[in-house]
């Protein structure tokens, strides 16, 4: 599989599929490997793919240069090593950090956005007080997201393999520090906003109480034209929990965004 060198990091990444790109986007608990229930579904006739966050999985990177602020170059660094001038984005939490940033500053990459379980980096003293809570939770070492936390619990009571499935994948990356999701670097403020176009959904699970279960009815008020979709029975994590539901809300998503090869316009 392809790695690239950007600003200090290797980054790895996987193409899977012909077509239109359709770019994924881990979370802080994730890599590459989260979205193995999408990468099938989806390559059936999108370009998919995933990367491994710099000092993720096996893109890596010295610490001091593990941070968001090189996410959304490192994505531009991965398109133009694919020679993609414009991709879809799906992402998960953290992943916003590369998608939304982006979006906003390169508009004409990213034909659509599509976010699950992310307070995103546009800033409000709400949405900070979300992100706040959620690295209270984690307490630095995301043990907290080995247990219920952030889960439906049904699902667990019923599935604990997912859970497990969870950990193992997580336990493939090296430590995060969540709290430089805050840093004045990587806000987005309503002033960067103005011209914003790029289509957008802002998605959340009706159980996900790492984060809040309608903490994204806010986010998506603040970026301009985006929309909402609630899955009602997952947790933080929707891709993973309920992928039947995920998939198919993302299939709508693009379905009216993403034209199709040898569409007009």
């Amino acid at each position: 599989m392809p790695t690239i060198q950007n600003a200090a990091a290797t980054l790895y990444y996987e193409v899977h599929g012909q077509g239109e790109p359709l770019i994924f986007v881990h979370g802080g608990g994730g890599n590459s490997m989260a979205w193995f229930q999408q990468v099938p579904h989806f390559a059936r006739r999108f370009k998919v793919i995933t990367v491994d966050l710099r000092g993720f999985k096996h893109s890596h990177c010295p610490p001091e240069f593990t941070h968001p602020q090189y996410f959304a170059d490192d994505m531009r660094a991965i398109m133009d090593a694919e020679g993609i001038g414009q991709a879809a984005f799906v992402c998960q939490s953290l992943g916003a950090w590369a998608g939304l940033r982006l979006a906003v500053q390169s508009p004409e990459r990213v034909s659509a956005l599509f976010v699950n379980g992310s307070p995103t980096p546009a800033y409000s003293e709400e949405n900070w007080d979300v992100i706040t809570r959620a690295q209270g939770i984690y307490l630095g070492d995301n043990s907290k997201r080995n247990t219920s936390i952030g889960w439906n619990r049904k699902t667990i009571a019923e599935r604990p393999e997912l859970l497990f499935l969870y950990s193992q994948i997580k336990s493939l990356n090296q430590p995060f520090n969540s709290h430089t999701m805050q840093d004045e670097s990587i806000k987005v403020y309503p002033a960067d906003f103005e011209h914003y176009r790029v289509p957008t959904i802002i998605a959340g699970g009706a159980h996900d109480d790492f984060l809040h279960p309608k903490s994204h009815f806010h986010t998506a008020s603040l970026i301009p034209g985006a929309t909402t979709h609630t899955f009602p029975d997952a947790g933080h994590s929707a891709y993973f929990e309920t992928p039947r539901e995920f998939n198919q809300a993302l299939d709508r998503f693009l379905e009216t965004h993403v034209p199709k090869k040898g569409d007009a316009g």
